[in-house]
C-alpha cells in the first residue's frame, strides 16, 4: 500500500494527483474540485477554495456527510480536515488515504485525508510546519442534506484569528471551509478573508493524499502536465514536462508553474476496479470594495 498527494495552493504550490489513458477493464470516474478564492475587507490576500460533497451529520469531533446516491465522507473539526471520501460509484472504496500510524490526539497533525494548510507551505521560520490551519480545532457552523440526486450535501466550517495565532503570525484573518458532497465528486472550497489593516501573503494549500495499492508499475498514472515547466525538487534543476503519462519509479517531487486547472490519475488495483481521479482547480481574488473577481495562477505538485 503506497500512498500518493496531490496539493492544491495558490500563491506557492498546488499539488494534484492526474490520470492516464491506459488499456482498462472497467473504470469508474470520480472527481475532485478544488477552488481557491481570496477575499478581502480592507486589502486583498488570497483566498483557497477546496470543495468536497458530504451529507450531513455532526457526531462528537467527526461530521459525517451521506449522499441518497450512497456516497460518503467524514470531516474531523480538528483542522477540518477530511478523513474519508466514499463514491457512490463503489462505496466500499476510500478514494483517500488516511495512515493508520496518524494520530487522532487532537495535538499533532493527522496524516492522510485532504489536510489544509495555512499559512505557509513546508518550513517557515517561527510557524509551525504547514501552519497552524491543520492543528487548529474549526467550528462548524452549518450542514445541509442532499434534496435530490443533483443537490449536494454541504458541511461548512470556520476558523478566526486569535491571540494564539496572532502569537505566531501577527495579522487577522478569517477562514471559512466549504465541503460539499456529490454522488461521485467532492468538492472543497476555502475561503480567505483578510480582516487585518493591512496587506498579508500566505499559502493556502489542499494537501490531497490518493489511496493506491501500489503507486510502482503504472498503479498510478498522471496525465494533463505536457508541456508545463516544472521545478524538479529531487534533482533541484528546472524542466519541462514532456511525457503525456507521468507513471512513478522512484522519489518524485516535482512543482509545476501555473499548472492546468484539471490534472487526472489513473489508478489500478489488484483487488479494485480500475478508476481515474480527476483533480480540478482554481482560484481567484476579489474584494469588497470591487465587484471584480481576478483569476490567479495555481501551481502543482506531484
Amino acid at each position: 500500500m503506497v500512498e500518493m498527494q496531490l496539493y492544491n495552493t495558490d500563491l506557492f504550490k498546488t499539488l494534484l494527483l492526474p490520470f492516464a489513458n491506459l488499456p482498462s477493464k472497467q473504470q469508474q470516474e470520480l472527481k475532485i474540485y478544488h477552488t481557491i478564492i481570496v477575499m478581502v475587507y480592507a486589502f486583498i490576500l488570497k483566498t483557497a477554495a477546496i470543495v468536497l460533497t458530504l451529507a450531513a451529520s455532526a457526531h462528537a469531533e467527526t461530521v459525517t456527510l451521506t449522499h441518497p446516491d450512497g456516497s460518503s465522507a467524514e470531516i474531523s473539526l480538528f483542522g477540518a480536515h477530511v478523513l474519508s471520501f466514499r463514491a457512490a460509484i463503489e462505496p466500499k472504496l476510500d478514494i483517500l488515504f488516511l495512515s493508520k500510524k496518524s494520530s487522532m490526539d487532537y495535538v499533532q497533525p493527522i496524516r492522510g485525508g485532504i489536510p489544509i494548510i495555512f499559512p505557509n507551505f513546508g518550513s517557515r521560520e517561527g510557524f509551525p510546519s504547514h501552519g497552524f490551519a491543520r492543528t487548529t480545532n474549526w467550528t462548524l457552523i452549518s450542514t445541509s442534506d442532499s434534496t435530490g440526486a443533483i443537490a449536494p450535501s454541504v458541511a461548512t466550517f470556520i476558523m478566526k484569528s486569535s491571540d494564539a495565532t496572532r502569537a505566531i503570525w501577527p495579522v487577522d484573518f478569517e477562514l471559512e471551509y466549504e465541503v460539499k458532497l456529490y454522488a461521485n465528486d467532492l468538492t472543497t472550497t476555502l475561503y480567505v478573508t483578510n480582516t487585518f489593516t493591512e496587506q498579508i501573503e500566505f499559502h493556502a494549500l489542499l494537501h490531497n493524499y490518493l489511496w493506491v495499492d501500489d503507486v510502482r508499475n503504472k498503479g498510478a498514472v498522471v496525465s494533463g502536465l505536457e508541456g508545463v515547466n516544472y521545478f524538479d525538487q529531487v534533482a533541484k534543476v528546472n524542466k519541462t514536462e514532456s511525457r503525456k503519462y507521468i507513471d512513478f519509479a522512484a522519489e518524485t517531487d516535482n512543482v509545476y508553474r501555473n499548472a492546468p486547472g484539471v490534472v487526472d490519475t489513473l489508478i489500478s488495483g489488484i483487488n479494485t476496479v480500475q478508476r481515474t481521479v480527476s483533480v480540478e482547480k482554481k482560484a481567484s481574488i476579489s474584494s469588497t470594495d470591487s465587484q471584480e473577481v481576478l483569476k490567479t495562477e495555481t501551481d502543482l505538485v506531484v
